[in-house]
């Protein structure tokens, strides 16, 4: 029996190879694409002794060879396109939540006897993003079923924000709406609408410039969209959109990130067969 020592090699973010995958016999997520798997234990519940933490949680996912701009950055709750950058080899990785496998720490199929891919790493930037995303599985806006409603069926604008927002993966990180200035209004017909403010909030680490136009192009385009969906007649239907302003990852304070929603985009991907809502 394989023995869990509070020095093992297995940390939050490490990479588990397909031939350990194979070996523990864990099915893959997607039979047709190369395996992988990520470990998402806490690095504290991963040291514990398994009388204490029997298991270590990871996530099954695949290897794809470009990512959806509206699963990157933890937007998606439910689906995460990671690129694994920090070793030898380059890859990008799908992860699904609802994929995730518990492994023993020991036994004959315990995670133990394994060590992780040796050339496979995250940098301290892109495990970041794993830990915020499955953060946001459990903390996250829940928006009403008339706001839903309203974008989905009356409106179209949740296909509009899909093709927008789709090819800004490398370079907005997030979207934060302020929906009635906080206040919960129970709205009713077209003409009750409710008062909507965007933020794209754009990534300064890598090329600034550019990641500021193409969120100042992507808030031109929703504004556009806003206005030509609800706003035909010359007022407004719907929705009224007060303002849709790009701001940089460094100017957001703490206090706005605590009281804007974060919009999670995971039912745009969805939006030929809606298997769920934001909210769900």
């Amino acid at each position: 029996m394989t023995e869990w020592e509070r020095d093992s090699p297995w940390r939050q973010g490490l990479v588990i190879p397909a031939d350990v995958i194979a070996a523990l016999g864990l099915s893959p997520a997607k039979p047709t694409a190369p395996a992988i798997a990520v470990v998402v234990s806490h690095d504290c519940d991963i040291t514990q002794a398994a009388e204490i933490e029997p298991h270590v949680e990871t996530i099954i996912g695949h290897i794809i060879a470009n990512s959806d701009g509206n699963c990157t950055h933890a937007k998606n709750p439910r689906r995460l396109h990671l690129p694994c950058t920090g070793g030898s080899q380059k890859i990008i990785i799908e992860l699904n939540a609802a994929a995730k496998r518990a492994i023993a720490k020991t036994g004959h199929d315990g995670l133990g006897a394994h060590r992780p891919a040796p050339d496979l790493r995250f940098t301290a930037a892109e495990r970041n993003i794993l830990q915020r995303w499955l953060a946001a599985r459990y903390r996250r806006a829940a928006f009403p079923e008339e706001f839903d409603r309203r974008l989905d069926r009356e409106t179209g604008m949740w296909n509009a924000l899909f093709r927008i927002l789709k090819p800004t993966d490398r370079h907005i990180s997030a979207v934060f709406v302020d929906v009635d200035y906080g206040a919960q209004i129970e709205r009713q017909g077209a003409d009750d609408c409710y008062s909507l403010a965007i933020y794209l909030l754009y990534d300064t680490s890598n090329d600034p410039a550019a990641a500021e136009a193409a969120a100042a192009q992507a808030a031109q385009q929703i504004d556009a969209a806003f206005t030509r969906k609800c706003r035909g007649d010359g007022h407004w239907r719907w929705f009224e959109l007060v303002e849709c302003t790009p701001i940089a990852d460094t100017s957001l304070t703490y206090a706005q990130s605590q009281t804007l929603m974060k919009w999670n985009l995971d039912y745009l991907s969805l939006r030929s067969n809606p298997v769920g809502r934001i909210g769900e």
